[in-house]
């Protein structure tokens, strides 16, 4: 009967190991058909702030942007059989002069909401608004599904920098080269999950309407909770390239994204807004600095 009984218990331990499941994916340029994937994703990475955000129009650009210039890259689950939403975006934005392009303005716009009044945010903000064609700011506009490996970053930043400075060459003459990289990313408190509560690992909400987000499950994200890095700013990330990053910022700043109607009744962990100004001219090593922290297979 110790015998079953043990078995039967290992069994149980057994039920709940975390399932590995082996997937290849494809690195393609952005096209029509990801339009309303390219929304869900960016619903994600601008959270409770979504809404008031004119995201069409950044992903419309995203797609105009890959298919006239040949910038920009999604990943997909590399299928044959059918077609798959992207699970990640890479794409880039010049902020320069006003009115360039809509999707510059709409990003624009966002971030001098947000950092006017901050007396944190007052050096970020002046970088923005001081932002013109002579001296653009270079948007990585990124964001992946929560759960897929950080070793889809490296290339995908390699791809997308290399792009943009063939498309900055190519003209005559050569377009000004931007002062600084803005990353745009999402962090969470890690103050609310190690709380005492019985609670450890609260849940991370997905972004609203992601289809693929159900396929998550809430073991993988308690889990990519404990385990999420930490910078000096005290929050856990998202993506662990944060901290790599953050080591070549010149500026740095959060701010909470406001909480969902129900967070108090699901326990969600409050959500912030993280932004980094790489300088430019370090961008190159940066991207080394990721390649070998993730070297490709």
């Amino acid at each position: 009967m110790a015998d079953a009984e043990h078995g039967e218990k290992r069994h149980e331990e057994s039920d709940e190991e975390i399932d590995i499941v082996n997937v290849e994916f494809d690195f393609r340029a952005p096209s029509d058909v990801d339009f309303q994937a390219l929304i869900r994703l960016f619903q994600q990475l601008f959270y409770t702030n979504a809404p008031q955000m004119d995201l069409t129009t950044v992903a419309d650009y995203v797609v105009q942007l890959s298919q006239n210039h040949g910038i920009g890259t999604v990943v997909k689950v590399d299928d044959m059989e059918q077609i798959h939403d992207p699970y990640a975006v890479a794409s880039a934005v010049t902020i320069g002069e006003k009115g360039a392009t809509p999707a510059a303005d709409v990003l624009r716009a966002y971030l001098v909401k947000h950092l006017t009044g901050s007396a944190s945010g007052k050096p970020l903000l002046d970088l923005v608004q001081g932002a013109d064609a002579s001296k653009p700011l270079l948007w990585f506009l990124h964001e992946r599904m929560v759960n897929l490996p950080a070793q889809l970053f490296p290339p995908l930043l390699t791809m997308l920098y290399e792009e943009y400075e063939e498309g900055r060459q190519e003209v005559t003459p050569p377009a000004p080269a931007p002062t600084h990289m803005l990353i745009f990313s999402r962090a969470f408190s890690m103050d609310a999950i190690e709380e005492d509560t019985g609670l450890a690992g609260a849940r991370k909400r997905r972004a609203p309407t992601h289809a693929q987000g159900d396929a998550q499950s809430s073991r993988g994200k308690a889990a990519a909770q404990k385990q999420a890095p930490k910078l000096a700013d005290g929050l856990g990330s998202f993506h662990p390239e944060d901290e790599l990053l953050a080591e070549f910022a010149t500026h740095k700043l959060h701010f909470r994204f406001p909480p969902q109607p129900d967070a108090a009744d699901t326990y969600e962990a409050p959500i912030f807004a993280r932004i980094f100004a790489i300088p430019y001219a370090k961008v190159p090593a940066a991207v080394e600095r990721i390649r070998a922290e993730w070297p490709a297979p």
